[in-house]
């Protein structure tokens, strides 16, 4: 079977990961949590890195054959670059500063590429519950109701979104 076949397979193996990681976040979201800085600006708690563990070793269970590229692992090793072959792609707690901060804008970010173009997306908030899937070709759900982007052309209507920590990283650099 062709790996694309495979993608409601993925997709279901990598919602259960980020709902398991999510449980991890939902225990340490209202608890005093220890902070280590990576860099100038990032911040990586435990609760990151024992998310990015359950999250690997889950895919790996179901996918040995696979990559996988990790913001702990990574951050840790050095860069991991794209291959042809299905990669996982994850941030365990995206939103770490939101996290150490108590702003309930956190979510477990799980991403697969095959031939490097990106084919099944899980977002999950475990603090709103809220979690947003897509298969490529298929479309985007959040909770399972279908989504979609806004029909707005003009951008005096459109509402604009940016988080000012990534650009920092730029201004500091």
């Amino acid at each position: 079977m062709a790996e694309n076949d495979s993608l409601p397979e993925f997709l279901t193996i990598a919602v259960d990961a980020a709902k398991k990681a999510g449980e991890i976040i939902r225990k340490g979201f209202y608890q005093t949590k220890h902070v280590e800085h990576k860099g100038q600006v990032d911040l990586v708690t435990e609760t990151d890195k024992a998310c990015e563990d359950l999250i690997f070793n889950h895919l790996r269970q179901h996918f040995p054959k696979h990559k996988f590229i990790g913001e702990e692992t990574t951050a840790a090793c050095g860069a991991t670059e794209l291959t042809d072959g299905a990669t996982w792609i994850v941030d365990p707690l995206d939103g770490t500063t939101n996290f150490v901060h108590g702003f309930p804008f956190v979510c477990v970010s799980i991403g697969l590429t095959i031939g490097k173009v990106p084919k099944v997306g899980v977002v999950y908030n475990p603090i709103m519950d809220e979690l947003f899937t897509g298969i490529h070709g298929k479309g985007a759900f959040l909770n399972g109701k279908p989504i979609k982007v806004s029909s707005q052309s003009e951008l005096v209507k459109s509402l604009l979104v940016t988080e000012v920590l990534m650009h920092l990283k730029y201004l500091i650099s």
